[in-house]
């Protein structure tokens, strides 16, 4: 960092730092001495009546003019020019002053002229701001004229030289200070020079801080979605393992027993020549009932495996929710006849719901053969609907609701999970797999809707479910 501060460059941009300054305050600075000169000039020529001293005026005001005149026709062009005279208007100024000395040096005003004198160098010290080199030639020439002038010329007495003696020594002060503060003022741009650099260096390390940060945000927000994609499969996982153990025991155990049970029937048929009339009907009904059970089982486990790979179709129209309720319930009437189980449709008639009718059907049909199941008989189920709002948007709610078994509050929370068997005998022994519940499930959440489970033990269930309307 020293290497670069301490640069030619650094110097250079110094130069151009002083010229910026010199330029921004040239006009006032040279108005001011305009004026100044002006002043001095008319009070020497019509106060004093000195012609001589009035007319070393001349050469400053005539140097002051033109500057002011190029530098405000072009206030960034002709720099080196502007300098030049600039470094002119010094040498005149002090030849100015060292003019009136020797115009004074036998008269009582040699005195105020020195004053004169030390007071001009005394400015020029605080306004110099040229390098080294050009600063000793703009006091050195002047004086070192003024002298030879002095010596050779007008040979001042001794009191004449005591007064005039104090210009040299001030003249060397004048240099002095005016080097001190040049240096000074390189320190102060080095320093300002060093802040800026820190400064920029401050500015890219929190430029680069910000982008770390912000890799650092788009890495975490990637690994939280890698997580969640991760937590997503797993799921997915999960589920599809547990969808295999239930697809694994409906098969092993609830598909199994039926077809043995007919299989057994069967085989007595077969075997048993002498089974009465009576008998073979008896049997002939096990087998109805078995195969009844086993379709119902084999489609509830074909709609069920279409939901799971996303292989069913989902086609919602409209429809008469009371017509479709009417077609599951003569489709179940006969299993319900056999326990004496009155069922009623209190559906309003023109009721309508947006459903996929299949899947509509494959829900109210499995409600109510659960109901059924798990009803005593000469029980009663009664299946209502009725439009509902929630949220600003309409449902079409219907319910299912018997006066069975029930079941306590646990099992309610596990009746919609697969990786529970909550499936148990109903009334009549009726076998179970749990799994149509599952499906309704399944089948309303494609609907974008909900099913709710009310109970009590030994007074029975209520099943609500609600599917948005089209409007």
């Amino acid at each position: 960092m020293e290497e670069i501060l301490n640069s030619r460059i650094l110097k250079s941009d110094f130069e151009k730092y002083l010229g910026k300054i010199f330029l921004k305050n040239l006009t006032l600075i040279l108005g001011i001495g305009l004026g100044v000169l002006f002043y001095y000039m008319y009070s020497d020529w019509s106060v004093r009546h000195n012609l001589a001293a009035a007319s070393t005026r001349i050469i400053p005001i005539v140097l002051v003019i033109v500057l002011i005149t190029i530098h405000l026709v072009s206030k960034q062009k002709y720099y080196q020019l502007k300098v030049g005279l600039y470094i002119l208007f010094y040498f005149a100024v002090q030849m100015m002053m060292y003019a009136k000395c020797l115009i004074h040096l036998h008269e009582d005003a040699l005195a105020p002229s020195v004053t004169g004198v030390i007071l001009v160098i005394f400015l020029l010290s605080l306004d110099n701001k040229q390098n080294t080199i050009k600063t000793v030639f703009i006091y050195l020439i002047p004086i070192c004229i003024f002298s030879l002038l002095l010596i050779f010329y007008k040979k001042p007495s001794s009191k004449e030289f005591f007064v005039l003696a104090d210009v040299f020594p001030i003249a060397f002060v004048g240099f002095t200070v005016n080097r001190i503060q040049y240096k000074l003022r390189f320190r102060l741009f080095k320093s300002n020079q060093l802040l800026k650099l820190e400064q920029d260096k401050t500015k890219l390390l929190y430029k680069k801080t910000l982008e770390v940060n912000r890799e650092l945000e788009r890495a975490a927000t990637e690994a939280i979605i890698i997580k969640e994609e991760i937590q997503e499969k797993n799921e997915e996982l999960n589920k599809s393992n547990a969808t295999k153990d239930k697809f694994l025991a409906i098969i092993a155990h609830d598909l199994k027993n039926p077809i043995g049970a007919i299989w057994g029937i069967s085989d007595l048929l077969v075997l048993d020549r002498d089974i009465d009339d009576a008998e073979k009907q008896h049997c002939i009904e096990a087998i109805n009932d078995s195969v009844k059970h086993t379709h119902e089982l084999l489609e509830n486990l074909l709609n069920w495996a279409q939901a799971q790979n996303k292989s069913i179709v989902y086609n919602p129209v409209v429809h008469n929710a009371k017509a479709v309720v009417e077609k599951e319930i003569k489709v179940l009437q006969q299993i319900a006849d056999k326990k004496s189980i009155h069922i009623i449709n209190k559906v309003p008639n023109n009721l309508e719901v947006y459903a996929d009718c299949n899947m509509l059907e494959t829900i109210i049909r499995n409600l109510v053969s659960n109901a059924i199941k798990y009803t005593y008989p000469n029980g009663k189920i009664i299946i209502n609907a009725s439009i509902e709002d929630r949220v600003n948007k309409k449902y079409t709610e219907i319910v299912v609701e018997d006066d069975g078994v029930g079941m306590n509050n646990d099992k309610i929370s596990e009746l919609f999970s697969l990786s529970k068997n909550v499936s148990s005998k109903g009334t009549n022994n009726e076998a179970g797999t749990g799994l149509g519940l599952l499906l309704c499930k399944e089948f309303i959440d494609l609907h974008r809707g909900t099913i709710h489970v009310e109970s009590e033990e030994q007074k029975g269930s209520v099943f609500r479910f609600m599917l948005p309307n089209l409007n």
